[in-house]
């Protein structure tokens, strides 16, 4: 299981210095993760909904004495940051979201003109809790989303057997 992750951030090309917002953060796996390549000149936007995650992450970081890491609380429609990122990465987040299209044109306002937004979401097709309640979203729906937002594919990757793994960017950049 540990070589999924390590694939997946070789893949993201994350720099020191770079700045990241983890959009549906959770228990904040991945933004630890990138905490420690973007390191001191570094910053990680750890961005969720649920309070509780982002408390969660504040102590670890407290705990840990990791100092770039910084909790946003989001909404469905989107959030605010002190500026703008060289990535924004959403795992599992995107068949959460009402208006996509919506969403990711409010969002762009954070993304350094060559910045890149990464979708990893569940596949459709599976008979488990994520096929049953709906918890995936089909590879095409999410390039058609992500078109009509104004962002084109960049990069996508084939790895992941369950999950679909595709990296944007701004289409007028």
């Amino acid at each position: 299981m540990k070589a999924v992750p390590a694939e997946v951030l070789k893949n993201l090309d994350i720099h020191n210095g770079d700045i990241i917002g983890d959009v549906g953060t959770g228990g904040g796996y991945f933004t630890f993760e990138f905490s420690k390549k973007v390191g001191k000149k570094g910053r990680v936007y750890a961005i969720d909904i649920n309070q509780k995650s982002l408390a969660f992450i504040d102590d670890k970081s407290k705990k840990e004495m990791i100092n770039n890491i910084k909790a946003v609380l989001t909404s469905e429609k989107g959030f605010l940051l002190p500026e703008t990122v060289d990535m924004l990465f959403l795992r599992n987040v995107f068949h959460h979201l009402p208006e996509p299209v919506e969403y990711f044109k409010n969002i762009k306002q954070f993304l350094k003109k060559d910045g890149k937004v990464v979708i990893m979401d569940y596949k459709q097709g599976q008979s488990s809790f994520v096929g049953i309640f709906g918890h995936y979203t089909p590879e095409k729906t999410v390039i058609d989303t992500m078109k009509k937002a104004g962002f084109d594919v960049s990069k996508k990757f084939d790895f992941l057997p369950k999950q679909s793994f595709i990296i944007f960017k701004n289409k007028f950049h």
